[in-house]
């Protein structure tokens, strides 16, 4: 951890930085309510999803940053701010909140005319398609809309999962489980089928990213950042060698994201993200580029406690970090370990923290106060302040 000055906030800095995924209007209620200063302090940077606000600042013709900036957030703190924008992963709300089709091309038009930072490419995720053959599997649907380039796949590995649970038996609760678990270890159908499943989702990928690109080149915009994924060794490499030769082609500086499929991570999936790491590292050098990794949706970094894995990522991204402070919870480490605890039972005690919220006496009553007001999202630092200590914790032990 280090510390220095800038524009007159102090800025704490750490090996990895986490950027909490948030809506907009938590920028004008930080700026409001006097904690804008405190959050750029323990990162650079925001991702934010597909929101009616957003739909209304791009039917505007104005860029997210310049409507913020009516809103009365000063431009200079703006200027040290990275937007990152999540296109919606597999939900409707890009086609929702933009009334455009999405497609890679209105994807990049988006984000340009936005004037995002990063725009995260139009990826098929095969790890989160693992999850949806689970729910089709146990409840025969999913409120996750599937790419017709794979639904086959889907719903054929969905049936023989089905079978084979039935087959199987078991008490309901552990029926998920279960299924899971048979995906990770059939060596018959299931894992010719799981095959098809990942090496469509990248090729695919590679597919969407390559006309990407290309519109990207003719707008001029070079924050497009990439995913590589796949289930198996042989498609990450594929997914990571091609995507940055790809993306060589725009600019020899980009953001390179890895994707873990949105959920709790196993070690098998830990051994994936090297792989990915390694994968990048190799190819960027082959290009001569110089990249930066994302980790994708670590949302619980005490599920990855990892040297290897820490050391080798810039960023990444928390949901955990607003939606614990919503919560009322804030983390704190605890012998070495991420905790959660309710503010409430913080209150009255000799509570001791140096994070920029809680050092100054405004912003600690917000972040001990247990209600819902806006106000009390300022537990966002905290938590991403204790997060990344303990982090950096790790890189150091």
């Amino acid at each position: 951890m280090d510390l220095y000055e800038y524009c007159n906030v102090t800025v704490i800095t750490f090996l990895v930085v986490i950027y909490p995924v948030i809506e907009l209007k938590d920028l004008i209620y930080a700026h409001r309510y006097g904690w804008l200063n405190a959050l750029l302090s323990v990162t650079n940077g925001i991702v934010i999803r597909p929101e009616p606000l957003l739909g209304s600042i791009f039917r505007s013709g104005f860029s997210v940053k310049d409507y913020l900036v009516q809103q009365g957030l000063p431009q200079n703190t703006l200027n040290r701010l990275l937007i990152m924008l999540d296109h919606g992963i597999n939900s409707p709300s890009f086609s929702r909140v933009f009334n455009l089709e999405k497609t890679p091309k209105n994807i990049v038009y988006v984000y340009h005319s936005l004037g995002v930072d990063m725009g995260i490419a139009f990826d098929v995720p095969a790890r989160v398609y693992m999850s949806i053959v689970v729910d089709l599997a146990m409840n025969d649907s999913t409120e996750t809309e599937i790419e017709p380039v794979i639904k086959d796949v889907v719903r054929e590995l969905a049936y023989l999962v089905k079978k084979e649970v039935i087959k199987r038996g078991g008490k309901n609760k552990i029926l998920r489980q279960k299924a899971l678990k048979i995906i990770k270890n059939d060596n018959g159908a299931i894992l010719e089928l799981l095959r098809e499943l990942s090496r469509r989702c990248v090729e695919e990928t590679v597919k969407r990213l390559s006309e990407m690109v290309e519109h990207a080149g003719k707008l001029g915009f070079k924050g497009l950042v990439p995913v590589v994924q796949g289930i198996f060794d042989d498609d990450i490499e594929y997914c990571a060698r091609e995507s940055i030769e790809i993306m060589s082609q725009l600019s020899k500086e980009f953001t390179v994201a890895i994707g873990t499929g949105g959920r709790v991570l196993s070690n098998r999936d830990v051994k994936a993200i090297k792989l990915a790491i390694d994968a990048i590292k190799k190819h960027a050098s082959r290009q001569g580029a110089s990249i930066k990794i994302h980790l994708l949706g670590w949302s619980s970094p005490n599920r990855l406690r990892d040297y290897e894995v820490v050391k080798s990522i810039y960023s990444a991204d928390s949901l955990s970090a607003r939606r614990r402070a919503i919560e009322g919870r804030i983390y704190v480490l605890n012998n070495g370990e991420l905790k959660l605890v309710n503010v409430k039972e913080l209150r009255g005690q000799n509570y001791n923290c140096p994070c920029p919220a809680c050092k100054n006496p405004v912003l600690r009553e917000f972040l001990l106060d247990p209600s819902g007001a806006r106000r009390n999202d300022v537990r966002i630092i905290h938590n991403i302040y204790t997060t990344t200590k303990y982090l950096n914790t790790i890189n150091r032990t």
